[in-house]
């Protein structure tokens, strides 16, 4: 049985990369014209030479990462952009910092007409105190529900 000529597979992974086309870069890794197209086809189905493949993609796509920020920075200065764009470029910067915005609080809604008892802890104590965030402890809250 033949080795795995692994330079060739390395050149495929290059070409495929760059093309897209198993065929064509089979052709380039120096395949015969007859056994390219089955080449390609068997090489895309090897897990060693997708994952080749796989790391000559995200070399390419690294090279890109310095334009890419180049075209955000210019929208995100330019005048001649529309503002909801200029906001979007804004937006992708501070994503790519990590940066999310807060949450608003969710807004104090008052109780509906309800008996004590079917009302939650945070409703009492909100209801006992006017203030959410001040906390009752259990007897206080217990002789409440018993008072009414």
């Amino acid at each position: 049985m033949a080795k795995p000529d692994w330079e060739k597979r390395a050149r495929f992974a290059e070409a495929y990369a760059d093309s897209g086309n198993a065929t064509q870069a089979a052709l380039s890794a120096g395949v015969p014209q007859s056994s390219a197209h089955s080449m390609g086809y068997r090489w895309l189905r090897d897990p060693q030479v997708t994952e080749m493949i796989r790391n000559a993609m995200n070399d390419r796509l690294k090279a890109l990462g310095p334009q890419a920020v180049g075209v955000i920075k210019e929208l995100l200065l330019s005048d001649n952009v529309s503002p909801q764009l200029r906001l979007q470029a804004a937006r992708d910067v501070l994503d790519r910092l990590g940066w999310v915005p807060p949450k608003r609080p969710d807004p104090i809604r008052e109780p509906a007409e309800r008996e004590l008892t079917e009302l939650s802890r945070y409703e009492l104590e909100t209801l006992a105190s006017g203030n959410p965030y001040v906390r009752l402890d259990d007897e206080s809250l217990k002789m409440m529900a018993s008072q009414s």
